[in-house]
């Protein structure tokens, strides 16, 4: 038979196993939860930053393009209406001085003006065809509302990517408060059943809530 004594020393020290090894199961569950969460979160972080990166290259190209297209255009009808008001004031003058040739260079600059207004209106509205490519056209025919659309993606990626390193970051934390309490469980099992035991094994589930803590902030 077990003496009485040694019963109670036999239960105390099963305890003390119990939590000891409850606290280890604890920790591998965590670890692999953190391990599957830093790198999901990393990956989400290198995706959404390389779409932003993208999307912002894009922005680039088609605030660019479309400005260029929009450029050139006013700059041609500028030049046309200043054929046509140079060619006024010419027929003007002429017809004040009595002068036929004068009135009728005038009227043909205003002729041509008005040509040429025309023609740049109607090469306006084919910008996009073909030779160039889709991208291009896309780039050129880019609407004010498509670029804000694009903007209001771009910042969306950045949001994500933002959140995503944030997980990250909480999910690295915790996986170093699961090596602490590792490291404490291994020195409470070294050190058994004492004062210093018990108190080493409560550190180490000190350090399991915090890892725990991180796990749930990285997940939600």
């Amino acid at each position: 038979m077990i003496a009485p004594d040694a019963a109670v020393d036999l239960h105390r020290g099963s305890r003390f196993d119990v939590v000891a090894a409850l606290l280890i199961g604890v920790v591998a569950v965590l670890a692999a939860l953190l391990a599957v969460v830093e790198v999901g979160t990393g990956q989400r972080a290198i995706r959404a930053q390389l779409e932003a990166a993208r999307l912002t290259a894009d922005l680039s190209a088609g605030v660019q393009a479309s400005s260029l297209v929009d450029q050139s255009l006013a700059a041609q009808l500028q030049s046309a209406a200043a054929l046509s008001i140079e060619g006024a004031g010419r027929a003007l003058a002429g017809l004040e001085r009595g002068d036929e040739a004068a009135e009728a260079v005038g009227a043909a600059e205003m002729d041509a003006s008005a040509a040429l207004i025309e023609a740049l209106t109607a090469t306006a509205a084919t910008a996009g065809a073909p030779p160039l490519d889709a991208y291009a056209a896309r780039l050129v025919l880019a609407t004010t509302d498509e670029l804000t659309a694009e903007v209001n993606e771009q910042n969306r990626q950045v949001d994500l990517a933002d959140d995503a390193n944030t997980s990250n970051t909480r999910s690295v934390l915790g996986l170093s408060f699961l090596a602490l309490a590792g490291v404490l469980t291994g020195l409470g099992v070294v050190l058994r059943e004492s004062r210093a035991g018990w108190f080493t094994l409560l550190a180490a589930a000190g350090m399991l809530t915090a890892a725990g803590t991180m796990a749930l902030l990285a997940v939600v």
